[in-house]
């Protein structure tokens, strides 16, 4: 395995739980730095580290890729890695508009490449349970999901990153100030770094995929969106709402999902801990409280045994193109006031 991108979440999410697996020999990694990239390869002992992710992947005998850059070069980087015959997770958001993630998707398909996206809820032991109830029609025909997703990362795209970090260890890392405020590097602000969550998980959960959507954005006084809130029309008539707010009280969040269908209903409040299962004639059941999972792990463990050939690849391609396929029509619905169909 290679690490293409060794920032914050590139270290947490992705350099430490692989070089603690067992399966897994992370053989480079790379940052923009190359001051960065040599710290992180002797602190992990990592045998090569790189500035140019290109000599990386030339000269790595790669068997797969984590890519956890900023996301204006995901898709660059991606593209590369595919086109040399490796397997690529990458961070969300995935990449920014939907012919780009056709043309990794397409890619990917052509060469026998497994290509995911990381959302670390997915792999939930109540979002697989909930999967399984809804794939296997369970619920029904689907008629309507809704997503909220609500944590204060509202410092974040005004540039301070030190307020929400703070009273973390010394040398722990921390993301650049422009990694989340400047949207030439990021994208958007809670439509790609939150809602992006959101959406991923109500379409692990259902497997729908979008038809139009129309969608309002609030970016306050920051140059970004805060608050969104996203109406999606998919196939086959479901409709779906996600919002994301970016702006609540520090130490405050709210996230809950519901599936609903014409035999059942799925729901999930997470600020309370609570998930349950309600089919037509049944009385509702509540979901078992699982033990404390290290869900983030889970992500480059899953991918890396799917490389192997040891586990099914849990983010589907499809997820992770239609994810983006719904928030790049998001951004210019709310920039024009139009419903944007999906092609």
């Amino acid at each position: 395995m290679g690490v293409i991108g060794v920032g914050w979440w590139g270290t947490v999410g992705h350099l430490e739980p692989l070089s603690k697996d067992e399966k897994a020999e992370v053989v480079a990694v790379y940052s923009r730095s190359e001051e960065k990239a040599r710290e992180r390869a002797e602190k992990y002992g990592v045998a090569r580290y790189y500035a140019d992710y290109r000599r990386m992947i030339d000269e790595c005998d790669l068997d797969g890729v984590s890519i956890a850059t900023t996301p204006n070069v995901h898709y660059e980087q991606a593209r590369y890695a595919l086109e040399h015959g490796v397997n690529v997770l990458m961070e969300k958001p995935f990449v920014l508009h939907a012919a780009e993630a056709q043309h990794l998707a397409s890619l990917a398909r052509e060469r026998g490449l497994l290509l995911s996206v990381c959302y670390p809820w997915c792999f939930h032991p109540w979002a697989v349970e909930g999967r399984q109830a809804i794939r296997a029609g369970k619920l029904g025909c689907i008629l309507l999901v809704n997503r909220l997703f609500s944590q204060r990362v509202y410092d974040l795209y005004r540039g301070d990153v030190t307020d929400m970090f703070s009273g973390r260890a010394v040398d722990y890392p921390l993301p650049n100030a422009t990694s989340y405020s400047d949207p030439a590097v990021v994208g958007g602000g809670e439509g790609h770094t939150q809602a992006t969550h959101a959406i991923g998980e109500l379409l692990y959960l259902t497997g729908l995929a979008p038809a139009s959507v129309f969608a309002y954005m609030n970016s306050l006084d920051v140059g970004l969106d805060v608050v969104d809130a996203i109406v999606v029309r998919f196939e086959g008539g479901a409709l779906g709402t996600f919002s994301a707010n970016g702006l609540v009280p520090k130490n405050v969040g709210a996230y809950s999902a519901q599936v609903l269908g014409d035999r059942g209903i799925f729901s999930i409040d997470s600020t309370r801990s609570a998930g349950q299962i309600w089919l037509e004639g049944e009385k509702p059941r509540e979901l078992e409280r699982p033990a404390h999972v290290n869900t983030v792990a889970l992500v480059p463990q899953n991918f890396l045994r799917a490389i192997r050939g040891e586990e099914a690849l849990h983010v589907e391609t499809e997820v992770a193109v239609n994810v983006v396929k719904i928030l790049d029509a998001a951004y210019r619905s709310a920039a024009s006031g139009q419903e944007i169909r999906v092609s």
